[in-house]
């Protein structure tokens, strides 16, 4: 093995410390998620399975054999002094050899880290996930994690949510029905309407997809991209000081369909909003509405839409305005 460079022997070493740190008696799901994502370089892997191969070895040997082997090696003191690149793979393998039960610390890669978590009506919460990315989720919102060797993966299935990517190796994508957002180093906030999603980008880019789409469609910060079932991916411009504005009581909506402003409505209001004559649903709306002043926004609805606002004790009822009989 003296053919073996600098970084190899470093890489070996970080390899042995692996070994010696996942046959402990309990793995914390941090060191796990860790171990994931510094296994996920083919050459990482490489040296740590070169590991496995000679603790297999050493296994087969008699008791007094790995005596003798052990007492040859240096304690973990000398072996970080030395020199000689083999020490820490050597080390490693007697240590691993001497365990007795356990698993194989390989299997580990296959593992899955899965993780729910949801917000209560008109109340916003912070989530750390297990990789360190940092989530706010807006009222009732709810997401699902699920992370494996291969990719970070996030599920928005009710609600909004803004993304503060830690950096790692592995992709990282947010799903939403159909709708695959993969991060490209970035913060990003994502709203789902029913069927309707939209990604708006702080910083950094994203990469989005989602059926009917004729390509891949990519996002830099200030821009918005819109999906709506049937019309595809749109892409329009944005200001980036005011993504994710429900996180300061605001909710932002531009040529938005009423249903949708309701359903988003709906997520802060402890009072709920109803949509009673169908046809008001696809009444678009452009403006703010401050999640602390609801029942404002409502009783001045009328001047803006031509609707009627009926305020009852357990919900608001949108119903379409009479027309005025003539005298």
């Amino acid at each position: 093995m003296s053919g073996i460079t600098t970084i190899e022997e470093a890489r070996l070493s970080a390899a042995a410390d692996w070994w010696l740190r996942l046959r402990e008696p309990e793995v914390s799901e941090a060191t796990l998620l860790q171990w994931i994502a510094w296994s996920a370089r083919e050459e990482n892997l490489a040296a740590f399975e070169r590991l496995g191969a000679l603790a297999d070895d050493m296994e087969h040997l008699d008791d007094a054999s790995r005596d003798v082997l052990r007492r040859g090696l240096p304690s973990p003191q000398r072996a970080k002094k030395s020199a000689r690149p083999w020490l820490p793979l050597a080390l490693a393998a007697g240590f691993a050899a001497a365990a007795t039960g356990g698993y194989l610390a390989w299997t580990l890669l296959t593992a899955t880290v899965a993780r729910d978590y949801a917000s209560e009506v008109a109340q916003r919460q912070d989530v750390r996930l297990p990789d360190g990315t940092q989530v706010v989720l807006g009222g009732a919102s709810r997401i699902a994690a699920r992370f494996d060797s291969n990719l970070r993966k996030v599920e928005l299935s009710e609600g909004e949510a803004f993304f503060q990517i830690a950096p790692d190796d592995m992709p990282f994508e947010v799903r939403v029905g159909e709708v695959r957002i993969r991060d490209v180093g970035t913060s990003f906030d994502v709203r789902r309407g029913g069927d309707r999603v939209m990604i708006e980008v702080a910083e950094g880019r994203v990469m989005v997809n989602a059926p009917g789409a004729v390509s891949v469609q990519e996002a830099t910060a200030g821009q918005r991209i819109v999906f709506v079932p049937g019309a595809g991916l749109q892409i329009v411009q944005s200001d980036p000081a005011r993504t994710a504005a429900w996180r300061e009581h605001r909710l932002e909506f531009d040529n938005e369909p009423l249903d949708v402003v309701v359903a988003s409505l709906n997520r802060y209001s402890k009072r709920p909003v109803r949509i009673a004559d169908a046809k008001l649903a696809a009444l678009a709306f452009t403006g703010t509405i401050r999640t602390d002043a609801i029942d404002r926004w409502l009783e001045a609805l009328p001047q803006v839409l031509p609707l009627r606002v009926d305020m009852r004790p357990t919900e608001v009822v949108l119903s379409s305005r009479e027309p005025v009989a003539r005298q």
